[in-house]
């Protein structure tokens, strides 16, 4: 029988509009709020909210949304349900009391696909045996023992990185990295030298930088929204280059830091660990465990001890910024230095919207329906601006944590009774940084030592508005500026220097 070939292709395309049609309306309708979701800005039809993620301090319209719908707001991406925690009683009511399904993690095609692949990233760890195993098994450094045994570490870094201001002061943003950057790669995989390496320091914040760009919502591509952007050729879909070339960078430096932790362990079992009391940096001392019943293997190292140094570089190294600029602009409160370090978390916490998290099973609150799967972003920055707890909270004031160790207007009692913590900035529930006590113990080490040998002096104006004078996106950080660090006399100089030798050992 002859086969009408017009009638096929009629046919054919009639059945391909078809589906392509059912396609639209199943996707239309997916892109609707579901009933009783918490309410939120108005949405576009298939898009839903996602043009209001292109701006890169989501924070401030986040918190600008609070006094139209209140402190939970609804968001659709696409078929995708998001909803913003605007408040930390809210955060606390989920991420914390109801933790055990509030922890899961979205999960990103463009990270899981491109980037990690088949490892197991810290960031992006489901809410399920593995990352309990991973808390356990860093908490060897970042539990209160380890902490204590890092000190010394971090007070030698301290001092180097006063002596390396004392050299070249108007290098102080390249010492900071230097710091920021070499202080946990030793703790984390004992390598040596990390701050006098220019190019090893320069490689790791390029890839962090192309790494961040495509984690943050502002930037990056809506690929796990829209799954049809995965099918787009590399030359139409740029990011895909950029994600291989992550994946690439990050593989050079997690394995460079398994093979200083496999070096490290090999002169400590020879009795030659050079360090005092015998210092054993967190891979070091999982490999030694590597044979025993739940070891980590080599991969699984590799990305445990890589992601956890990710996670502590770039927000260290923009707090610190910050905390430069801070003493320029308030010279009248430079000799305060410990006790800013909580007052500078809450006026510009370094992280303004934490890392989604997604529920993991269908929950309702305050008769919201939130489905399961549904994004869940913390606005950590909202809390900083709550003028109920902070009387002009914009204003940089340290005085307010010498009045109250929580900072806030409320009553002592009131905060303890409520569980309320000094600042957010490390997040809230099962997925806070488990690194907090030891990343605050390194900045205070340094910033007492910056504070007490140095004078910041201005050069110009020092734009401190969180609008023009502070850049977005995934971090929160200072746009460029000028001061000079000025030794304050030669006895300091001295003091110096005679710190630094003596914990050079540490480093060297």
């Amino acid at each position: 029988m002859e086969i009408d070939r017009g009638f096929l292709g009629q046919t054919t395309l009639g059945l391909v509009l078809v589906y392509v049609i059912v396609s639209v309306i199943r996707f239309s309708l997916r892109s609707l709020p579901p009933k009783n979701f918490p309410p939120g800005p108005p949405s576009l039809p298939l898009i839903g909210n996602v043009h209001h993620f292109a701006s890169d301090k989501l924070y401030i319209k986040f918190s600008q949304w609070r006094q139209t719908y209140g402190d939970i707001v609804g968001l659709k991406a696409g078929p995708t349900n998001i909803v913003v925690l605007n408040s930390t009683g809210v955060a606390r009511e989920l991420l914390e009391k109801r933790g055990s399904i509030y922890s899961g993690r979205p999960t990103d095609y463009i990270f899981r696909e491109h980037v990690v692949q088949n490892a197991q990233h810290i960031l992006f760890l489901q809410n399920d045996a593995y990352l309990k195993r991973y808390r356990s098994a860093v908490r060897l450094l970042l539990g209160p023992a380890g902490c204590e045994q890092a000190l010394p570490l971090q007070n030698a870094a301290a001092a180097f990185i006063a002596y390396r201001l004392t050299t070249a002061p108007e290098q102080w943003k390249d010492h900071l990295h230097n710091w920021a950057m070499g202080t946990p790669l030793i703790a984390i995989s004992g390598h040596r030298g990390a701050q006098k390496d220019k190019d090893l320091i320069q490689m790791f914040y390029d890839n962090q930088k192309s790494w961040i760009d495509l984690l943050d919502p502002g930037t990056a591509p809506p690929v796990s929204m829209f799954p049809i952007l995965k099918y787009f050729p590399a030359f139409l879909a740029k990011w895909k280059g950029r994600a291989k070339a992550v994946r690439s960078g990050q593989q050079y430096f997690y394995n460079m830091m398994l093979d200083s932790a496999k070096e490290e362990l090999k002169l400590h079992k020879a009795g030659q660990n050079s360090r005092p009391g015998g210092f054993l940096s967190l891979m070091a001392r999982l490999l030694e465990e590597q044979d025993t019943k739940g070891g980590f293997d080599d991969h699984q190292l590799a990305y445990l001890g890589g992601g956890l140094y990710d996670a502590a570089v770039d927000t260290t190294f923009e707090l610190s910024v910050t905390f430069i600029k801070v003493l320029a602009a308030y010279p009248e409160i430079l000799k305060r230095a410990q006790t800013e370090v909580d007052s500078l978390l809450r006026w510009r916490p370094v992280v303004p919207v934490n890392l989604p998290r997604t529920l993991d099973a269908d929950d309702v609150f305050r008769g919201y329906y939130i489905p399961k799967g549904t994004v869940i972003m913390q606005n950590i920055w909202i809390d900083s601006q709550d003028p109920s707890l902070y009387t002009s909270p914009e204003t940089f004031n340290p005085d307010r944590f010498l009045k109250n160790p929580y900072g806030t207007e409320l009553p002592v009692e009131e905060c303890q009774a409520e569980g309320r913590k000094p600042t957010y900035a490390f997040g809230s529930g099962r997925r806070q940084c488990p690194g907090n006590v030891f990343a605050q113990n390194g900045f205070v080490a340094m910033a007492a030592k910056l504070v007490w040998a140095f004078d910041v002096k201005t050069k110009g104006d020092l734009d401190m508005s969180i609008e023009t004078g502070f850049h977005g996106g995934l971090l929160l950080g200072s746009e460029p500026f000028v001061v000079d660090l000025v030794l304050r006399s030669e006895m300091h100089r001295r003091a110096i220097i005679d710190d630094c030798e003596q914990t050079r050992s540490w480093l060297d």
